[in-house]
């Protein structure tokens, strides 16, 4: 099961080429330099915000029109049939290669070389990988052409997926529950909203969270962000109450997983576009958009409310089970 995302230690610059990889279909040495920063980005984002210890990075598929660069810093052999380097003190296989429209990736499958970005299981769900496409293709999509802030946009895009490369345990479940699904399609972390969307009640319940959420993070004393953070807690349960239930009991489980998944992979792009030198609400407005997926606007909402009232939240999201984000907010609005 992949979600799609449309919308490193500069890893490079710690290699050396033989004349051969040198000599291969490359990205360009901006995007390199870009890389450089992104990865150091999640090098601070991953033990000062997350508080993940140090690791290695997940195998990443990185292409731009024309190429492709692999890096597996799990293998020490040419297993990928490109170098093996030294990178940071830890060897890696490497290879760079020209793609011809469609990315293979480590699970096997293929996907267009378009403005996407994902993490996935593979090894039978015991390893994570990522993929995206670099800079230079998301500054040719039109969509982004008036976007002033896109290399900040798309470092949040990758750190948002690296931090989803230690979401293996909740992946496996999203797949266990995608095979128990009948006549359900493109199942995403929009699938909610595709699913109830439609339902004019549902939809204004749910955009009536997403403003409790936003004025609960915007409010200034604790004890009054508490207060609204309670009262978008009963406006969950309630909205959950009237729907999930009988055939749709199972999709507050998914709406779940994916407002936490969601929620803490956009809560940590936002805190790597602070990083990058934007307000708070510089940032806040360039990871939410146009607020145009249910899931990510107010999983990001839930998270920023639950960072500014429970402190140590990161350990009982990253300790391998699969916490949920109601949990949380239970926790925090007390």
């Amino acid at each position: 099961m992949r979600r799609i995302r449309r919308i490193g230690a500069v890893f490079f610059a710690f290699l050396t080429f033989s004349a051969a990889a040198a000599a291969s279909c490359r990205p360009s040495a901006a995007d390199m330099a870009w890389l450089e920063g992104t990865v150091a980005a999640w090098r601070k984002v991953r033990p000062s915000d997350l508080r993940l210890s140090d690791a290695k990075l997940p195998w990443m598929v990185l292409f731009d029109g024309n190429c492709v660069a692999e890096v597996n810093a799990e293998s020490t052999t040419s297993k990928l049939g490109g170098e093996l380097i030294t990178f940071k003190g830890e060897k890696a296989s490497v290879r760079f290669s020209q793609h011809d429209g469609t990315i293979t990736l480590p699970d096997g499958g293929k996907m267009p070389a378009g403005v996407i970005s994902f993490a996935a299981n593979y090894a039978g769900g015991a390893k994570t990988f990522f993929t995206a496409a670099l800079p230079a293709v998301w500054r040719a999509d039109k969509d982004l052409s008036t976007e002033p802030r896109i290399d900040t946009l798309v470092r949040a895009v990758y750190v948002h997926e690296l931090t989803h490369t230690y979401h293996r345990n909740f992946f496996a479940r999203l797949t266990e529950i995608e095979r128990s699904l009948n006549r359900v399609e493109n199942f995403g972390d929009d699938i909610i909203q595709k699913r109830f969307g439609t339902d004019e009640r549902f939809a204004a319940l749910y955009r009536d969270e997403i403003g409790l959420a936003e004025r609960a993070v915007n409010t200034a004393g604790r004890t009054d962000r508490k207060r609204l953070a309670r009262q978008l807690l009963a406006a969950i349960k309630s909205r959950r109450d009237a729907f999930y239930t009988g055939d749709n009991a199972q999709w507050a489980e998914i709406e779940d997983i994916f407002l936490t998944m969601e929620g803490v992979a956009n809560w940590a792009g936002y805190r790597a576009a602070v990083r990058d030198g934007l307000s708070q609400a510089d940032a806040s407005k360039l990871i939410r958009r146009s607020g145009a997926y249910w899931s990510q606007e107010e999983g990001i909402l839930i998270f920023m409310l639950i960072d500014s009232l429970l402190p140590g939240w990161q350990r009982r999201v990253f300790n391998g089970e699969r916490v949920s984000i109601i949990h949380l907010l239970e926790a925090a609005a007390r």
